[in-house]
């Protein structure tokens, strides 16, 4: 039982620390928004990846001999541009990105103590559900912002980008990023970790 009891955690834990490095790398990501943008007195037509703290221009500079060539642009905290949901991404996912680093702290508390004998179950069963409980916060803070611009994508909302950015304050069509699969992932994991724990820390877990 004891060694099902570390099996267990070890699956749980792995679980959960993917989760959060995927909401990591989600925070970072420039792919939220992919706009298909017309010729502008800057770019050719083509993609503009729009994150929460980066956007990449489209690869197609006309003042650039070479063609090929990516601008990206690091965003403040809260753009003056910014619509509500690209300002709440970054506040929650900053939160989500702290709350999930403890979670894993107070995951990996239990299983040294029992190696070295220093704690007692219901210890355990409360470092274990609180590592849990913020996971859950941790992924609700992620897929809030997530869901509302996946909302926005489907919506093809507009951004009034400033007037030094040549874009336009509405794409010709955009679609979602790989930036909002990996957030939606990593909740999914987040939510896997807590059931695992929730369900069978207790039963498990000998005293």
């Amino acid at each position: 039982m004891l060694i099902a009891c570390f099996i267990l955690q070890l699956v749980g834990f792995s679980l959960g620390s993917l989760g959060w490095i995927l909401s990591c790398i989600t925070t970072r990501h420039a792919e939220w928004r992919l706009w298909l943008v017309n010729n502008t007195t800057i770019f050719s037509s083509g993609i503009a990846h729009v994150g929460i703290w980066k956007i990449c221009f489209p690869p197609n500079l006309k003042i650039s001999s070479d063609y090929g060539i990516v601008c990206c642009h690091e965003f403040n905290f809260n753009e003056n541009f910014f619509p509500v949901e690209m300002f709440l991404a970054q506040i929650l996912l900053l939160i989500a990105t702290f709350l999930g680093g403890l979670g894993i702290f107070f995951t990996l508390l239990p299983p040294w103590h029992f190696y070295v004998g220093t704690i007692r179950k219901t210890q355990a069963i409360c470092l274990f559900l609180a590592g849990g409980i913020l996971y859950i916060i941790a992924g609700l803070c992620v897929l809030v912002p997530v869901s509302w611009n996946f909302y926005s994508v489907a919506n093809n909302s507009s951004i009034p980008f400033p007037p030094s950015f040549h874009l336009p304050s509405f794409p010709v069509a955009q679609k979602i990023g790989i930036a909002i699969p990996l957030g939606i992932s990593s909740v999914m994991f987040g939510l896997i970790f807590f059931k695992q724990k929730l369900g069978f820390v207790v039963d498990v877990c000998p005293k």
